[in-house]
């Protein structure tokens, strides 16, 4: 029914398609039908977007020689475009190189055969072969990956990198376990998830020993369940505390003034700076709790919700500053991007006089600024709000957000 149609006259038959007028099995019938070519248009339209950002890149690389980075100008280029983050940008800016090595895949992936988390794993599979390789590569995968799921193809696309060229897969194991990380990201309710990324064997070590740990202390009555038991040995053999209560940081609670005075009767949320939104009462059982961590609480301006401070003019932010920053802007303040900062930002470089105090501050994670500084890149502020202007003539503003979100202001301005 809709096979072969392009995306736009997918959605259109779909709406003008009257499935009440069939039988309740028929009309399923064509709603499965629906979602299906639907799926395979909506494939087809990020394959689309996946050439653009191909066409760009060669754009960028042609104005761009001898002169800054092309791929992290492109990245800016789709972070701010499609409002994601820098990392996002630079996953798809990968999956867009792979499949320009890659046509008989591609060709899959822009007629909705196979979708984008398979054309992603495959292209990661192949990047370390070389361009005649590659050749090989793209048939023979291209010639069995179909009707596959994503996990299936990236398994055969292994085998036919190992089989083509066993040394350069070796290679590539070698780099990506030399790639270690650990991230963490906020959920709902004041909780959060930690992940680890590291060389199997050692991640599975970790596992193993949490999970004997739990199922001994179950063994032996221990009354929390087996995940508390695993999440708070982990916190305290990382640490070095003999409980995970007893972290010894410096937690910042960002309250307003109403909160503040009902105590546990307050309603406001409460913000957990690098973590997000709090109920009052769970910020009331971490001060409670934190028996060597340093917990600070920073009230919020009564007009609009940020902080406000004024530092002399230094070569560097001072720890003051730097940490009023940090709890202003929360995330990193390149238009798009919600990644933890990792660097203090002048917004106008203290090379052209730029002073080190928080109106001309910015807190940036390190791929934002190091696309700031790419060739025709211009970012500018007025104290508050910042104006980034890309090399395709394209703004984007960036707001510090409230540090209590949510919270109504509009008397208060009025």
């Amino acid at each position: 029914m809709f096979e072969t149609m392009a995306p736009g006259r997918v959605l259109d038959e779909v709406r003008g398609f009257d499935f009440d007028a069939l039988p309740v099995i028929e009309a399923g019938h064509e709603r499965v039908e629906a979602i299906k070519a639907l799926d395979r248009a909506a494939r087809a339209a990020q394959a689309e977007q996946v050439r653009q950002i191909v066409a760009l890149l060669d754009e960028r690389t042609q104005l761009m020689v001898g002169a800054g980075d092309p791929c992290l100008s492109v990245i800016g280029e789709v972070s701010m475009a499609r409002m994601i983050g820098p990392t996002a940008a630079g996953t798809q800016l990968e999956l867009a190189m792979g499949m320009d090595r890659l046509p008989q895949v591609f060709a899959l992936f822009a007629d909705g055969t196979i979708s984008e988390a398979t054309a992603r794993a495959v292209a990661r599979e192949t990047q370390s072969l070389h361009v005649d390789d590659m050749v090989v590569a793209d048939a023979e995968i291209a010639g069995k990956i179909v009707g596959m799921t994503t996990v299936q193809a990236r398994q055969c696309a292994a085998r036919v990198v190992i089989g083509i060229d066993a040394e350069a897969a070796y290679e590539r194991s070698r780099r990506n376990r030399a790639d270690a990380r650990v991230t963490m990201a906020p959920e709902a309710d004041g909780v959060a998830t930690m992940i680890v990324r590291g060389p199997a064997e050692q991640i599975l070590a970790a596992y193993k020993t949490l999970d004997d740990w739990a199922t001994g202390l179950r063994s032996t009555g221990d009354p929390r369940t087996r995940g508390q038991i695993m999440c708070q040995t982990l916190v305290e053999r990382v640490t070095g505390l003999a409980y995970a209560d007893g972290a010894d940081v410096e937690l910042q609670l960002v309250l307003d003034a109403k909160t503040l005075l009902a105590g546990p009767d307050g309603d406001t949320p409460v913000e957990l700076t690098g973590y997000g939104p709090i109920a009052p009462d769970v910020a009331d059982d971490i001060i409670a709790r934190a028996k060597t961590a340093s917990v600070r609480r920073l009230l919020v301006d009564p007009v609009d919700g940020t902080l406000l401070v004024r530092e002399k003019r230094r070569r560097r932010f001072d720890r003051t500053t730097s940490a009023h920053v940090r709890a202003r802007d929360k995330y990193c303040r390149q238009p798009g991007c919600d990644l933890a900062i990792r660097d203090d930002d002048h917004i106008r470089s203290h090379q052209h006089a730029g002073p080190s105090i928080a109106d001309n501050a910015q807190g940036l994670c390190k791929r934002s600024h190091t696309i700031k500084h790419q060739p025709g890149w211009q970012v500018t502020g007025d104290g508050k709000i910042t104006k980034w202007t890309t090399p395709t003539g394209h703004t984007y503003t960036s707001t510090p957000p409230p540090v209590l979100p949510g919270r109504d202001l509009g008397h208060l301005r009025q």
